[in-house]
């Protein structure tokens, strides 16, 4: 049996890979993997151990290949600058458990619409107004995170 670095077993795109071998063997190794995505064996090999992020487009191979939509959300939240500030982090989650995160985000988002408005009379952002700006985008942000684990798991197990 091959030994795995410790970098390597806890690595997003190596477990999504192995989460893939399952349902393809040809996925069990780097070498395959590399056909199947047309990503430079070495190259996998350095993204998979952490010393190389991927690149936007690899990420898009490795995910349709893999089937892990997880892995664009898990880029665009770590590796990618504009998706560590705009993006919000998305795990590929159960179904029901989806449902119980949705609820809650929206009974978190009730009475928000009045404080906008409120906010937005003059149309102008107040330093007294701040606050209530701030407890607003977190509500719209927890409904966007749901959003987009909606949207992997749609990915998931929609096809």
């Amino acid at each position: 049996m091959t030994k795995i670095a410790p970098s390597t077993a806890v690595n997003r795109y190596y477990l999504a890979r192995m989460a893939a071998a399952e349902r393809n063997d040809r996925m069990s190794s780097r070498e395959g993997a590399s056909e199947e995505t047309g990503i430079d064996r070495k190259r996998m090999q350095r993204i998979e151990i952490g010393t190389l992020n991927p690149y936007p487009e690899e990420v898009m191979l490795m995910a349709d290949a893999y089937h892990a939509p997880e892995l664009m959300n898990f880029y665009c939240t770590s590796a990618c600058p504009i998706g560590q500030k705009m993006m919000p982090k998305a795990e590929l989650q159960e179904l029901d458990r989806l449902a119980v995160k949705f609820l809650n985000a929206l009974e978190g988002i009730k009475g928000t619409d009045k404080a906008l408005l409120s906010i937005a009379a003059d149309g102008k952002l107040t330093a007294d107004e701040l606050p209530a700006m701030e407890k607003l985008l977190a509500a719209v942000k927890a409904v966007s995170a749901v959003g987009c684990e909606l949207e992997i798991f749609k990915e998931k197990h929609g096809r």
